[in-house]
């Protein structure tokens, strides 16, 4: 799937808020991402938490806009049991509830194998997708490393080069390429897919920076129209640059950048050289907008 960032805008330097205070009165509607921004993979972080209490208490719209290649509803159960409560947002939407749409457009031609671990399986629930071995599959639904806590990414290089031999499309259920979990750095779905791309695959992206999930997400809150119409004002915040950022430029909306997530190594001495970071995930034109070390209120 081609993506296209807008080059031609103004890249202003990032401006540092002490807190999301000082500009929250700009926006009605907020895409909060998830890992690295609310929690870590194992617990939230109690000021991002009072961050939504105050949204709500200030009658923002929250939606919650997540790349876990799952239903929402069964991230919805994981967030609950760490802490973050349905009563601080409007609305969660995920990568895996976009792939489950595309999944049930595919019900007549698609036989999927599915590329990741066991806990993801739920993804085909409800979509009457046909999953195949994959010597039987035409596609291949890939939504991370089985086992992402001991693997990397060149022990799939025999069973990726076995797809491509075979010119099997792959359909990615999550862009992000690394996560942190707790202090860990995880591969996830988007490493696998940029190998297979880089290896001559075809590959199929469902999530942040696409648009259809911030689409969906807008349709759900029954908000599409004035936001094309420019009737609200709307707001990202992620820790992500090839996701968050590049979505919300994608967007041509505002952002706000959590650097103690996978951009933790390049925060030294309370400060950033953002043209090295930008560098270095050869996104050199993307605008972002504020930044913070941790998403506090």
């Amino acid at each position: 799937m081609m993506f296209i960032v807008n080059t031609c805008m103004h890249l202003s330097k990032p401006q540092k808020i002490q807190g999301l205070k000082e500009i929250s009165n700009k926006y009605d509607v907020y895409f909060i991402d998830l890992w690295g921004v609310m929690h870590n993979g194992v617990e939230c972080y109690p000021e991002a938490i009072n961050v939504l209490e105050k949204l709500k208490k200030n009658n923002k719209k929250i939606i919650l806009i997540s790349n876990a290649p799952r239903p929402n509803k069964t991230v919805n159960l994981f967030l609950e049991k760490i802490g973050l409560s349905k009563s601080l947002y409007d609305l969660l939407v995920t990568s895996g509830d976009v792939a489950q749409e595309y999944l049930r457009s595919k019900l007549e031609q698609g036989k999927f194998f599915h590329l990741g671990p066991d806990r993801d399986r739920n993804l085909f629930e409800n979509t009457g997708a046909k999953l195949a071995n994959k010597e039987d599959c035409n596609e291949v639904v890939c939504t991370g490393l089985t086992f992402a806590e001991t693997e990397d990414i060149q022990d799939y290089e025999s069973v990726l080069n076995f797809f491509k031999e075979k010119k099997i499309p792959m359909t990615c259920a999550n862009p992000d390429e690394v996560v942190v979990r707790g202090t860990k750095l995880e591969y996830c779905a988007g490493a696998l897919a940029k190998k297979y791309e880089e290896m001559g695959g075809a590959v199929n992206y469902f999530g942040k920076p696409y648009p259809e999930i911030y689409n969906l997400a807008l349709k759900k809150m029954n908000m599409l129209e004035k936001f094309k119409q420019k009737k609200i004002t709307s707001f990202a915040i992620g820790d992500n640059l090839k996701t968050d950022i590049r979505g919300a430029n994608a967007l041509n909306i505002s952002s706000l950048l959590i650097l103690n997530g996978i951009y933790k190594d390049f925060f030294r001495n309370d400060e950033i050289d953002f043209d090295e970071l930008k560098k270095s995930v050869h996104l050199e034109q993307l605008k972002i907008d504020y930044y913070q070390k941790d998403l506090i209120w």
